[in-house]
């Protein structure tokens, strides 16, 4: 299940967003946003649209919080607070590209790892290490980690050295759960030993399915 919501997550950051979802996605919220924070939601996403940045993390942010009944204050800071992760993305991944154009899927998987609180240097590493590859997969691997009390120094230390062993797209998250499948063994394993464990096996780690369920089965 871990694996699928990941491949899904991953995957998804992946794929250039619709162009149309970038100037017509507002239309998506009538009728489904609290009256008091329609006004100050379609300015955000008009920001958004005038500075060519990805909408969509935005229109999914407020419809999320729409479903679960958020406070129209609270929705509005929320989406706010996304619109500058995506400000904070754009930057980070044009100076990765200097030059170049900036991918949508780039800025949407940058924005959701600051989401998630992963250092901004431990992002700007990331995409820098591969400027052209898709870097959801890193991304999240990551933030997968550092949620689960990894150091982030040593997470990324341990990604990069897994990326330069041939290693890559969501093989990185192979290697983010085997780290995490060790230190949930039990026995008085450190995140460093996990850490340790995982670099000794690359690039020869297995699967994220075959770990969980020698885990499963407890052998």
């Amino acid at each position: 299940m871990r694996r699928a919501t990941a491949l899904a997550l991953a995957m998804a950051l992946a794929v250039p967003l619709p162009l149309g979802a970038q100037t017509t996605g507002s239309t998506r919220l009538v009728g489904r946003v609290p009256p008091a924070a329609q006004p100050a939601i379609d300015s955000i996403i008009a920001i958004a649209v005038a500075e060519s940045l990805p909408t969509e993390p935005l229109i999914q942010k407020t419809l999320e919080g729409s479903a679960k009944n958020v406070p129209p204050d609270r929705l509005v800071s929320g989406v706010r607070r996304g619109l500058l992760q995506l400000r904070a993305a754009h930057l980070i991944v044009a100076e990765a590209l200097p030059g170049q154009p900036v991918p949508d899927a780039h800025v949407v998987a940058v924005a959701a790892a600051l989401a998630r609180g992963v250092p901004e240097p431990i992002v700007t590493r990331l995409v820098t290490l591969a400027p052209t590859e898709a870097p959801g997969p890193a991304l999240h691997a990551v933030a997968d980690l550092i949620a689960h009390h990894f150091n982030p120094d040593s997470a990324v230390d341990l990604l990069v050295e897994a990326h330069n062993k041939g290693l890559r797209g969501m093989r990185l998250l192979d290697v983010a759960v085997a780290a995490d499948h060790y230190l949930q063994r039990g026995g008085g394993r450190t995140p460093a030993e996990a850490l340790a464990h995982v670099r000794a096996m690359l690039p020869n780690v297995p699967p994220a399915e075959a770990v969980t369920r020698h885990g499963t089965n407890g052998s």
